[in-house]
């Protein structure tokens, strides 16, 4: 099951539909009509055709979206959580706030499997040109978020993010963010893996929380997946956008993941502190 499913069926609906039979018909006839009066025998063949195409064109990405709507709708359902096409997050940890402007599209909230809180979905963030106007930037991530409030005073701020490689295909949302960079020491994890961690942050209980099961772990996750852990929020997240059923399931398991190893530390933490 994936986005793409019943895109085919509902884009043969849309064209069948009597406002796509209707906006072919009447246009082609005009644009036919505007060809005849200026004598353009081009105008009168390819005019029709054009209309046409664009019908189909808007008939398909119309379908595109209700079967993508569809699916995370059902997904959602399956797995117990509610559903909005768009919503805006709250911005608790640098890849929330990044950007210009973002918001989240596909979301997928309430009791996410294994007992968190949190959501999982798509954010769309934009770098904006404030001098002209002008988007510079269009990004699409899918991030899974839970809500680990007890975190918030362990962990200030740990930023594991994907390699951008030389030229990176998005910019570095941590702009001004204080933070230093953290080694490890995992060849594989360090070609994959850009960490850091904010300057407050205790540096025994980010190594205690990146253990070398932990490295290994994420060196060979399938979906590579970054995280943020700051505010109490843990944000785990793919650069692209996760359109079937197994990697969003992926991605909330790796999220579970985390977020037990997070508990656990939290826990340690405060039995040592009684």
């Amino acid at each position: 099951m994936n986005a793409d499913s019943g895109q085919g069926q509902l884009f043969r609906s849309y064209l069948g539909s009597a406002p796509a039979v209707y906006a072919m018909a009447f246009g082609s006839l005009a644009a036919f009509t505007l060809g005849a009066w200026k004598g353009s025998a081009a105008i009168m063949l390819g005019g029709p055709a054009v209309i046409v195409l664009a019908v189909a064109a808007i008939a398909w990405f119309c379908a595109d979206r209700a079967a993508a709507s569809d699916f995370y709708f059902g997904f959602a359902s399956s797995v117990g959580l509610s559903y909005a096409r768009r919503t805006d997050l709250l911005t608790l940890t640098p890849l929330l706030g990044a950007g210009s402007r973002r918001w989240a599209e596909q979301w997928m909230y309430g009791r996410l499997p294994g007992g968190l809180t949190g959501g999982v979905g798509q954010l769309v963030w934009e770098v904006i040109d404030k001098d002209r106007d002008v988007r510079r930037e269009r990004h699409r991530f899918t991030l899974c978020v839970a809500d680990l409030d007890p975190s918030l005073t362990y962990f200030r701020g740990v930023y594991l993010h994907p390699r951008r490689g030389l030229i990176g295909p998005y910019s570095d949302w941590l702009g001004r963010t204080p933070v230093r960079r953290v080694e490890v020491e995992s060849t594989q994890f360090v070609e994959r893996y850009d960490l850091r961690a904010a300057t407050d942050q205790d540096e025994l209980m980010l190594r205690r929380l990146l253990s070398p099961k932990v490295v290994s772990w994420l060196a060979n996750h399938p979906l590579a997946p970054g995280f943020e852990l700051k505010a109490g929020t843990l944000v785990v997240f793919v650069p692209r956008p996760l359109r079937d059923a197994g990697n969003l399931t992926y991605l909330i398991d790796a999220t579970r993941m985390l977020a037990e190893r997070v508990a656990g530390e939290v826990g340690e933490e405060l039995t040592r502190s009684v």
